[in-house]
């Protein structure tokens, strides 16, 4: 006899903000790119809209009736299509075509890093620098190997349902989580362009369901956990929101020796990371005006750190275990941070109020989605694994 889905539906109220981010998000990218190619922006986003509405109301009327087989076929189904679709993509669009050069950033630094020159002296084939640190470069080596940078996309994503189901123990929820990346055009434009920003987003978010769903901390293991720490954050400094908004709490919890241990070992393996970088050209790295320092810390402003820093220790101190909750948290803090650095930029004249305008890269907004969509898919289903977490 095939079981039914013994689940209950659950709408917290963060939920509602959080789907409000999503679809603000996704509708920036709607408005900006299809008005580049000439057609109505406001047609396509309400057919967008329709779209959600229509999929949001069938999935509630599905979810009730099918059984878990049923969702655990369709979700490798369309999980195997998105493969080859992101495949297809991967090898018919010409990348040198594109003005999009965090593709070629990772690329270009990784074959001088192959030809014996420096690496951060490496120039993007639309002539700019490579901002990353140190071990994202590393990340995608076996990518550039296979002759594609752009695979680590592919790889963050054959890898997500396995990290997932590991948590919710649910294809349901798992398949909520597929659907709502594959409704998002910030998605599918990250894919095309070949960008990095939203995966590295994608592995930040899956280390912290991991080390939450192992039950790790600061605690137990302060040298581990800040050796994780010390590595991802050595990949982009934006991702130290995530990291504090989750680790805050423990850390404040910790015995002195712990948050002593901990502090010194994450700063210590960051460090280490560019310590080859140096000893090979300590000026570049440092005093090159396209450092990959200057480059991760030229949108924002100090004001904006203060805010967003005081802002994100409040939210870590609410979360309560619910790991629903924190990541919602992370999504308001990752959002507030690009909003506040555009709308501070704006007033002070830098840019125009005109969202085409290359000026706006709003795949910046892309940082907060993976963690936008993880908190939308595990509000929708409450089972025993989820309740059992949220203490």
């Amino acid at each position: 006899m095939k079981r039914k889905i013994m689940s209950t539906f659950r709408f917290p109220k963060v939920s509602i903000p959080i789907m409000f981010l999503y679809l603000i998000i996704n509708s920036l990218f709607i408005v900006k790119y299809t008005s580049r190619i000439g057609l109505n922006p406001y047609f396509i986003l309400f057919t967008y809209v329709s779209l959600l509405v229509f999929v949001y109301i069938s999935f509630f009327f599905i979810k009730e009736r099918m059984t878990i087989r049923f969702f655990k076929y369709v979700f490798w189904i369309v999980s195997t299509i998105t493969c080859f679709v992101i495949i297809y993509i991967l090898i018919t669009l010409d990348p040198y075509k594109l003005r999009i050069d965090r593709w070629s950033a990772i690329h270009n630094f990784i074959q001088n890093l192959f030809e014996g020159k420096y690496p951060y002296a490496a120039k993007t084939h639309c002539g700019g620098y490579g901002s990353p640190f140190p071990i994202w470069h590393i990340f995608h080596i076996p990518f550039y190997l296979m002759g594609n940078v752009g695979l680590g996309m592919l790889f963050s994503i054959i890898i997500s349902p396995y990290i997932l189901y590991k948590y919710f123990k649910s294809y349901l929820n798992i398949f909520a989580f597929m659907l709502l990346l594959l409704l998002s055009p910030g998605f599918w434009y990250e894919v095309a362009v070949r960008s990095d920003m939203i995966y590295n987003f994608i592995i930040c978010m899956l280390l912290i369901v991991t080390i939450f769903k192992k039950k790790y901390s600061i605690q137990s293991y302060p040298a581990a956990i800040a050796i994780i720490c010390g590595l991802i954050l050595s990949t982009r400094f934006s991702i130290i929101i995530p990291l504090s908004v989750f680790l805050l709490p423990d850390f404040f919890s910790s015995s002195l020796k712990q948050k002593f241990i901990f502090a010194i070992t994450a700063l210590s393996v960051f460090i280490a990371t560019f310590l080859p970088f140096a000893l090979w050209d300590f000026n570049t790295l440092f005093f090159f005006k396209h450092n990959p320092f200057i480059l991760q810390t030229s949108q924002g402003s100090f004001l904006e750190v203060i805010i967003i820093s005081i802002f994100g220790i409040y939210l870590s101190t609410q979360w309560k275990k619910n790991l629903v909750l924190c990541t919602a948290f992370i999504s308001i803090s990752l959002f507030s941070l690009v909003f506040i650095t555009f709308t501070h930029a704006i007033l002070n004249g830098v840019y125009k109020i005109n969202l085409i305008e290359s000026a706006y890269d709003i795949t910046y907004f892309n940082m907060s989605l993976p963690f936008i969509i993880f908190t939308i898919s595990g509000s929708l289903v409450s089972n025993a694994h989820n309740t059992s977490n949220f203490k």
